[in-house]
């Protein structure tokens, strides 16, 4: 059984996939021809999970990342889908990127963005589906990866830092 501590930063991941779900609910959105906002729960995901792995569980992502397909009225699955592969990729290599400098993280990151968003168009566009504009994407893209460092950021004031040399998270293992 994880720790209190643990189950508390679950919790607050929880909190603010919500909040941010309920923000973009909100009807004062970019409208026709806006800027798009970024996908702050994709920030706080990957920079949870190259911090602390075992604070954002797989069970507890896909109820999020679904909850906000449906609501968002996207595909319902597919960036679920394709966020739950980059975190996952990026949660292996966690051992790897605890010794780079911040801002190479910054570009990892930004690298699985942008083959997010890539994704996320090409399979739109293979399955014939409704796809929005291309640059419309690339801006919601852009301010995604904008903001990447402001949600890393805000995730160490709240606590969620990387494991010390030589310690352990709640599973045992490095992370």
């Amino acid at each position: 059984m994880a720790p209190r501590r643990v189950w508390w930063f679950r919790v607050l991941f929880a909190l603010l996939a919500f909040l941010v779900l309920f923000f973009a609910l909100l009807p004062f959105g970019p409208g026709e021809g806006g800027v798009p906002g970024p996908d702050l729960t994709l920030c706080l995901a990957a920079a949870w999970v190259l911090r602390r792995p075992d604070y954002v569980p797989v069970w507890l992502l896909i109820p999020l990342l679904v909850l906000g397909d449906a609501l968002l009225g996207r595909p319902l699955g597919l960036w679920a889908l394709i966020v739950l592969l980059i975190t996952e990729y990026l949660r292996r290599r966690v051992d790897q990127s605890e010794a780079l400098p911040f801002w190479s993280e910054v570009g990892l990151v930004t690298g699985c963005i942008a083959v997010a968003f890539v994704a996320n168009y090409a399979a739109l566009v293979l399955l014939l589906a409704g796809t929005p504009p291309l640059g419309g994407e690339a801006l919601h893209a852009l301010a995604t990866i904008v903001f990447y460092p402001p949600a890393a950021i805000f995730s160490q004031m709240l606590g969620v830092r990387r494991l010390a040399p030589g310690e352990l998270d709640t599973l045992g293992s490095r992370a």
